[in-house]
């Protein structure tokens, strides 16, 4: 597709010069999207803890696919997540109408989010310590919450971190006094389905399910437990048309639980993205014994530990206690061949990312950290030349360009985060008089990338005599 040279913008092209192809880019932040227990629906909330996450999204169920996810990332030591609540169709906010004397309705209460969580709240109403007002009492686990002198006119003004309240649409009396009673209705949304993890961008601007997280940067997404061909499409979707504004990122998916070595080959097919990894098999958490999960989290949260540059074949994963299948290493190599990066336990070693392969079949894209360091690096040059934009298109203007951009390199190749590159050229050469009255300024940089030393072959010989 032509570009556009309408407003000013900073552009990263890929070269395939060579094998092919900055501080402060992070690849680490994980983008979930599933079914939790409470929270905002279909907004991206930052979370840095577990304690976060409880306090926000609610505890860990197994019967929701968010925390299934979520557990498996924080066992390999992940901190840094964007999550988006969904939920299906049953998807409800617990709530309690206080009636009046007359039983006509005066005060809604409703939970702060939806969720079965908030069928455990209780509300009692008593009499106010000024005449014609009413104290509510919210209880909510071990904590109790008083609000006193309410009327029917100031009574949106009180909340808690669980409830707030209405006035009843026409409502002209108080509540009348009851003992504490448990709001009601509440509900999980446990039911959603491949269109609510898809999501949609409405005319107004809404977004939901992954589209909710196509505006937030973030390195890694996984649609928690899913393993339909219509998420994967849309995961696949989602990081192709994720750009530098947004944040380069890849996606971890899962094959169906109990999918078999020739049934997972299979399934790669007609798949081919340098932007996703294909994990197998599902894997039985130590929290959960005997209840098998899908392992999107576990690869996330290995993935998102990693420098850009390091490839994940042979990572220790931590927090399994088996995998739903042992593999040989004709599997494993079945399952390479396939594009697909399996977990097996290693004798001696626990269990381990067997290899570090996207889905592409390209093979100068088929490495992660291939794939990764080039997103660090073209991420880090977009975000520290934009300085440039619209600055004098003079040779002055050039060398800086240059200059900034091999210093840059020069400090990850001392990392070792890049093996070698060649100096920047930004001279008249690539930037002749029809592009300087074009507006179009031209940089060439070439970098060749750290490979993971993934075949070691020794060799060992017997020596005879003095030989």
């Amino acid at each position: 597709m032509p570009k556009e040279y309408i407003v000013p913008r900073v552009d990263v092209d890929e070269s395939d010069v060579g094998p092919r192809p900055t501080g402060g880019v992070s690849l680490g932040k994980i983008g979930i999207v599933g079914t939790f227990a409470k929270g905002p629906v279909n907004t991206p909330v930052t979370i840095g803890s577990v304690d976060q996450f409880v306090q926000t999204f609610g505890e860990f169920r197994s019967d929701l696919t968010g925390p299934l996810s979520m557990l498996g990332a924080l066992n390999q030591g992940a901190t840094d997540f964007a999550v988006v609540r969904i939920g299906g169709d049953s998807l409800a906010t617990a709530s309690l109408v206080l009636k009046d004397d007359t039983d006509t309705d005066s005060v809604i209460v409703e939970a702060t989010s939806p969720g079965k969580w908030g069928n455990d709240i209780k509300v009692s109403v008593t009499a106010g310590s000024a005449p014609d007002t009413v104290k509510l009492v919210v209880i909510s686990g071990n904590r109790s919450t008083s609000f006193d002198n309410v009327t029917l006119d100031n009574v949106e003004q009180f909340k808690t971190a669980d409830v707030i309240f209405k006035k009843a649409a026409g409502a002209t009396k108080l509540p009348k006094l009851i003992s504490a009673t448990k709001l009601s209705g509440g509900d999980d949304g446990a039911n959603a389905e491949d269109a609510d993890y898809i999501g949609i961008l409405d005319a107004e601007g809404n977004r939901t399910g992954l589209r909710a997280l196509d505006p937030v940067r973030c390195a890694i997404v996984i649609a928690a437990q899913q393993s339909s061909a219509a998420v994967q499409a849309a995961l696949l979707t989602h990081a192709a048309n994720a750009g530098l504004d947004e944040g380069l990122r890849m996606v971890v998916l899962n094959t169906p639980k109990g999918t078999s070595v020739d049934a997972a080959t299979a399934l790669t097919a007609t798949l081919d993205s340098m932007r996703a990894i294909m994990a197998y098999p599902w894997v039985e958490p130590q929290e959960l014994a005997g209840m098998y999960v899908a392992p999107d989290g576990y690869y996330a949260g290995r993935l998102s530990q990693l420098p850009a540059h390091h490839s994940p074949s042979n990572k220790q994963v931590s927090g399994i206690l088996s995998t739903e299948r042992l593999l040989t290493y004709a599997e494993v190599k079945a399952l390479t061949e396939a594009r697909i990066s399996p977990i097996t336990l290693v004798e001696g070693r626990g269990f381990r990312i067997r290899n570090g392969v996207t889905l592409s079949s390209d093979p100068a894209w088929n490495q992660t950290n291939i794939r990764r360091i080039f997103d660090k690096i073209e991420m880090a040059i977009y975000r520290d030349t934009q300085w440039a934009i619209s600055e004098p298109h003079t040779p002055k203007t050039w060398s800086a360009l240059a200059a900034q951009i091999d210093s840059m390199l020069a400090v990850m190749k001392q990392n070792e985060e890049i093996f070698d590159f060649k100096p920047t050229v930004c001279d008249e050469t690539n930037n002749p008089p029809e592009m300087v009255q074009a507006r179009i300024l031209n940089t060439r940089i070439r970098v060749r990338p750290v490979y993971a030393a993934d075949f070691i072959d020794h060799s060992i010989q017997r020596l005879v005599g003095n030989e």
